[in-house]
């Protein structure tokens, strides 16, 4: 399946690059068709209406570019923070949707913020991975940069909010079920490693 839907998403990504540089007409109606086309396939990949695929992408304009997703590993007497997400009962490492305006350090220190209630500063950059060539699941429509960073603990209390049902610090040996979707094993498992060793390189693909 994964093949079918990277070549729609491909052919989405074609149609409204078309659409951004294109000022011919007849182009243009080729390249409604082209993302016509590209809606059907993703609807049909993912079991929905082709109406609900093409509410996701209503405001994608111009040039097609990933989005952006940062995530934050901090720890506290050797265990790792995790919260639970209400969406499926299952937990990640805190984060979210970088916003425009902000830059990638503050926005991780600001979704470890909303969705644990802590204080963290002084994020470092331990990998850039591509979503849809890593194992997470479901596949989704857009292309996703994955960025994590290692943060230091400041203060703040634990507090839960309308996404997040639960907070906790982890050992290594006690990680809960993740949330695959937003974090995998092997990402709880490189954080680790890097705050074991800061010396370790930035993993980017």
């Amino acid at each position: 399946m994964q093949p079918w839907l990277e070549m729609a998403k491909k052919l989405q990504a074609i149609a409204q690059a078309g659409h951004a540089y294109s000022k011919d007409k007849f182009d243009l109606e080729r390249f409604d068709q082209v993302q016509d086309i590209a809606f059907q396939m993703i609807a049909d990949l993912a079991g929905t209406d082709v109406d609900k695929i093409e509410q996701l992408y209503i405001n994608e304009t111009g040039y097609p570019t990933p989005k952006i997703d940062v995530r934050g590993a901090v720890f506290k007497d050797g265990k790792i923070l995790l919260v639970k997400e209400r969406e499926d009962g299952k937990w990640t490492l805190p984060g979210g949707w970088g916003d425009v305006c902000e830059t990638p350090t503050q926005g991780v220190m600001r979704e470890v913020r909303e969705e644990s209630g802590y204080e963290v500063a002084n994020p470092r950059l331990v990998a850039i991975k591509d979503r849809a060539v890593h194992g997470y699941h479901p596949l989704f429509t857009f292309h996703i940069y994955k960025l994590f960073f290692l943060c230091d603990f400041i203060s703040g209390e634990a507090k839960e909010n309308i996404e997040i049902s639960d907070i906790g610090f982890f050992g290594r040996d006690e990680i809960p079920e993740l949330s695959e979707s937003r974090t995998l094993p092997k990402d709880i498992e490189m954080m680790f490693e890097h705050f074991n060793d800061p010396t370790l390189d930035v993993y980017v693909d």
